[in-house]
């Protein structure tokens, strides 16, 4: 096959082979994991980005390279899911932009194209890091250049870069001590070489990408509706306050309030202590808080009339549209999963929530729609995780309102810079004083091993709990019991007085109670409280402050 001219066809087929790479080794990519925990899922966010590219050449006419390109670099960057999807959705915009209104493109110009690719994702990311998969992209591209300069097949080229992207795969380890202390490749890397193999075996065989896409529609399932869910309260109102006082007597105050209620959240910064709670008996929080200064933004919500509000506006999803929310200043939008977890942060303020955290990363286009919902002048955003800062900053381009981005990398963070928000503050200034509280929260996790592994002399066996901090594993054990103490015991410090639980799906109330008690036992000198969130994943989220 005479390879010398590349059209647009030719490029349609180079990502449509892409995709069904993808499809094949995706599990392989996801398994590359640096750590046996199960938040192993590159390969499902590139597939992801890859689907939301191909599908957007259904929507084109013309085939010339230019309006492919243009067409795939629009539907990756609305998909891209996680660092991953990202990066990749960067380098298909560096490579649209050098072919732009071009009909056919020569070996050489393919060639050039990736370099351009390989220079715009490097400046996406703020601080790149070698041995990732930046470093192979722009390896790929220096060797697809001089291979050009040599040969005209556009076959023998590819194959040449690729085989030279493989050998800076299996040097990632030496760049980067934490791939070489987990015996793993960079799975970003070799994702995109799969990606561009895939590519190469199309223009070959002349595969496609259409089994791909109705393989990804045929697996998708049905959740249980909220409707589902009974309406019964222990605690019967939602209380959430501003009050003008010394933050210093959060403390005190949430003792007082603890047995008038649940799921207390309190904190302040300065003279100003942010307040949400549960409670049967609303004047009396009123009262107790009122001691310590002046109260503002109270409300006070009847949670069973708004469960009856939201049963009835799902049973009637084919009336009428609700009418538009009265609009604000600064609108908030917060990635977060869980039941509790969005509660929590729906009782903080918090106006959009997009169902999203480490195993299921949301889209640019679900941050942009989100952003968009939210009637506001302008937004602030809550990644909640460290995967999706980046998507949160290239949704931020793509919208006209001002949007700041508070770069929360957990859940216990999203949910104490929310307590420092002041709806009286502008934009700017409520995300300096949102972000700076992030380095004041210590956060663990604990999660379970999806993989026997032996990682700083621990031996790991599959399906053992795992204990998280700073992306370091702290405690391991077959008892969830004894990894939580044994984890919170490793992060409380000499100057912290609080420890918040945040409970997962899979923990039941008495598991709950226990280790709540175990913790308050071994630390009396701490306050400790704990809620449902309801997470995916992790069994407990753990904040100390």
């Amino acid at each position: 096959m005479d390879l010398d001219v590349i059209t647009g066809e030719r490029v349609k087929q180079i990502f449509e082979g892409g995709l069904a790479a993808l499809t094949e080794h995706q599990q392989e990519i996801d398994r590359l994991n640096v750590y046996p925990v199960p938040d192993g899922d590159t390969g499902k966010n590139l597939y992801l980005t890859m689907v939301s590219a191909v599908k957007e050449l259904n929507k084109i006419n013309s085939l010339s390279v230019g309006s492919v390109s243009e067409a795939v670099a629009k539907g990756s960057l609305l998909g891209a899911r996680g660092n991953s999807g990202v990066i990749l959705s960067q380098l298909i915009r560096g490579f649209a932009e050098a072919v732009k209104g071009k009909e056919s493109i020569s070996v050489q110009e393919f060639a050039r194209a990736w370099q351009t690719a390989a220079a715009t994702a490097y400046r996406a990311v703020i601080k790149p890091v070698e041995g990732t998969m930046l470093t192979v992209a722009r390896e790929f591209a220096r060797s697809i250049n001089e291979a050009a300069a040599r040969e005209k097949s556009l076959e023998i080229v590819m194959a040449t870069a690729i085989k030279e992207g493989y050998k800076t795969l299996q040097k990632t380890p030496d760049m980067l001590p934490v791939l070489k202390k987990a015996g793993v490749v960079d799975a970003g890397g070799k994702g995109l070489l799969v990606i561009l193999e895939g590519g190469l075996q199309a223009l070959r065989e002349g595969i496609g990408a259409q089994s791909s896409l109705k393989k990804e529609k045929s697996t998708a399932v049905l959740g249980q509706s909220p409707l589902q869910k009974d309406g019964d309260f222990s605690y019967l109102y939602c209380v959430s306050l501003l009050l003008e006082a010394d933050a210093s007597f959060a403390n005190r105050i949430r003792d007082e309030l603890n047995p008038l209620g649940d799921s207390i959240v309190i904190g302040g910064v300065g003279d100003v202590i942010k307040l949400h709670m549960h409670s049967n008996s609303p004047g009396r929080v009123l009262e107790c808080c009122q001691k310590y200064g002046t109260l503002h933004n109270i409300e006070i919500a009847n949670m069973r009339d708004q469960w009856e509000e939201n049963r009835a506006t799902e049973k009637a999803s084919c009336g009428e549209e609700p009418e538009a929310a009265e609009q604000t200043e600064i609108g908030i939008v917060a990635v977060a999963a869980g039941e509790g977890i969005k509660r929590l942060f729906e009782s903080l303020g918090v106006h959009e929530i997009i169902e999203g955290g480490q195993t299921m990363n949301p889209p640019v286009e679900e941050f942009v729609n989100s952003i968009e919902r939210v009637n506001a002048r302008e937004v602030i955003i809550l990644p909640n995780n460290k995967n999706l800062v980046l998507a949160a900053e290239q949704a931020k381009d793509l919208v006209s309102k001002k949007v700041e981005i508070v770069p929360s990398t957990s859940i216990p963070a999203g949910l104490a810079a929310m307590l420092t928000f002041n709806a009286s503050l502008g934009v700017a200034e409520n995300r300096e004083r949102m972000t700076q509280l992030l380095n004041q929260i210590k956060v663990g996790e604990v999660t379970y091993a999806v993989r026997d592994a032996s990682i700083d002399g621990r031996k790991i066996k599959e399906g053992d709990f795992i204990g998280l901090y700073q992306g370091k594993i702290i405690a391991v054990g077959s008892s969830l019991e004894d990894v939580v103490c044994g984890l919170t015991d490793q992060i409380i410090g000499p100057q912290d007085e609080l420890v918040t639980l945040y409970s997962g799906a899979d923990v039941s109330p008495e598991e709950s109670d226990r280790i709540l008690e175990k913790i308050r036992a071994a630390h009396p000198e701490m306050e400790v409280e704990t809620h449902f969130g309801g997470q995916p994943v992790y069994y407990y989220l753990i904040s100390v402050e």
